[in-house]
């Protein structure tokens, strides 16, 4: 295993940065090319890299394809990067497959639409990732690395997304993160290999967690054992520790997910009201609040085992009749159970991962069961070499698949409108019909976060 080159991997491939509580994602426009160009040169010695992963002020860069053209790639040069990254995410197959339709259709997007008008329409180039310990030092990192990028018209700001500050989202372990629906997140990270975090795991636990380091930067082994093919620029690998970043803004609907729970076990006799409510909600996610599995306790929620990720369905719960075959979590990451091999399974499964880097944006409810009209939801990041055989696929092939698991006619239940879920249950399954839509894609694009040297080779391009 050739170990990760951390001086030139930018740090959010192995951090998602959680001891800086205050982020800001701002997105920028190449105003002169030239002047820009100049302005990433310095910006290279700012990033922050996985050998220092975490201190005060961290920075890093991503560019979208029309970016990477503004700022002088030749046609030759982009042709070299990913067939879905060239391509955008709007495309109107892409829509079908990552089910950006009705209400979540590009149209209706906030931003990443190039199609339409507006202060980002067209016009996204660079993704700026700011991230600092408190909103005064955030405000100052804002005010150096944007006010530097941003004078003499070199780049315009065109928006800012502003996630909430973590301290108001931990859980009650404090280790991960919570989101507006009332459930931890985070809760399963693949492990990359060649990073040093993998130390301490062990056995079944390594095998079920630690991914091919080059399954989340080129340049490595992926889990087929090869290479991932790498963009060329200028003659160079342009792609050796960089990677592809997936960003969406999905908004969610806490008052119509929680009246849907309500209404949903209105009639379930012998059981307590709230008890009901937090037993479909477990269903239809696949955890219980605490983030504890349904595999380790199916009936009851227990925070002792929220931090225990190294279970499997394969041999305690093949049928979902613990954690439901179509549940959001077991769509998401299948682990061992798929097919009759659990190893094999693990494997393929492996296969398909990506790294999350998001956070929640817009305040909690007061109210959780009323509509207060504020804006709310999940700035979903995801890190992937390959995004067609890992974001795209979980999203096309798992979770918004139909027949997943040999189910019929069923989507995922946090993100399918309209559709159907089954609960296994003796004697005969349950099965609950017309389920809301609860989350709306309200922007999103793809990425490319370079490598340090690729930075600086992107700023010295004389063109």
């Amino acid at each position: 295993m050739t170990p990760l080159e951390k001086a030139d991997v930018q740090g959010l491939v192995v951090s998602g940065y959680a001891r800086m509580h205050h982020a800001r994602y701002v997105m920028l426009r190449v105003n002169t090319p030239t002047a820009a160009r100049r302005r990433l040169v310095d910006l290279a010695e700012r990033l922050t890299t996985a050998e220092r992963a975490e201190w005060s002020g961290c920075v890093n860069v991503a560019f979208t394809g029309t970016g990477l053209a503004a700022l002088g790639l030749r046609a030759d040069e982009l042709d070299t990067f990913a067939a879905p990254f060239r391509e955008g995410m709007v495309l109107p197959h892409r829509q079908r497959l990552l089910g950006d339709t009705g209400p979540s259709a590009p149209s209706r997007w906030q931003w990443g639409h190039p199609g339409r008008t507006g202060a980002s329409a067209g016009r996204l180039h660079v993704l700026l990732l700011l991230f600092a310990a408190d909103e005064p030092d955030l405000q100052t990192l804002d005010e150096d690395v944007v006010g530097r990028l941003t004078v003499g018209g070199a780049f315009e700001v065109v928006h800012t997304l502003n996630p909430e500050p973590l301290p108001g989202t931990q859980s009650l372990g404090g280790k991960f993160g919570v989101e507006h629906f009332g459930f931890a997140d985070g809760m399963s990270q693949p492990v990359i290999a060649g990073t040093g975090q993998e130390t301490g795991l062990g056995g079944d636990e390594a095998r079920r967690q630690v991914v091919a380091t080059g399954e989340f930067v080129l340049g490595y082994a992926n889990g087929y054992g090869r290479v991932t093919p790498s963009p060329t620029v200028a003659g160079t690998d342009f792609g050796r520790n960089g990677t592809y970043l997936v960003v969406r803004q999905l908004a969610q609907d806490v008052a119509g997910f929680n009246r849907y729970l309500a209404e949903a076990t209105g009639d379930d006799t012998g059981v307590r009201r709230d008890e009901a409510i937090e037993r479909l909600a477990a269903k239809l996610v696949g955890r219980w609040r605490s983030g504890t599995s349904l595999v380790r306790s199916p009936h009851r929620d227990d925070v002792d085992l929220a931090e225990d990720n190294g279970f499997g369905f394969a041999e305690v719960d093949p049928d979902g009749e613990r954690c439901p075959i179509g549940a959001h979590t077991r769509r998401a990451n299948p682990r061992d159970g798929q097919g009759d091999d659990a190893h094999r399974s693990i494997e393929l499964a492996n296969l398909h991962r990506i790294v999350r880097r998001g956070r929640v944006y817009g305040p909690a409810p007061r109210d959780p069961f009323t509509d207060d009209g504020r804006d709310r939801g999940l700035i979903f990041i995801c890190v992937n070499a390959n995004i067609d055989r890992q974001f795209e696929f979980i999203q096309h092939t798992w979770l918004n698949n139909r027949h997943f698991g040999g189910l019929y006619d069923e989507q995922d239940p946090l993100l399918g409108a309209g559709g159907t879920f089954t609960v296994p249950q003796e004697p005969v399954a349950g099965r609950i019909h017309g389920i809301p839509n609860f989350v709306t894609t309200r922007g999103g694009a793809y990425f490319f976060l370079p490598g340090v040297a690729a930075l600086r080779c992107l700023g010295l391009l004389s063109r």
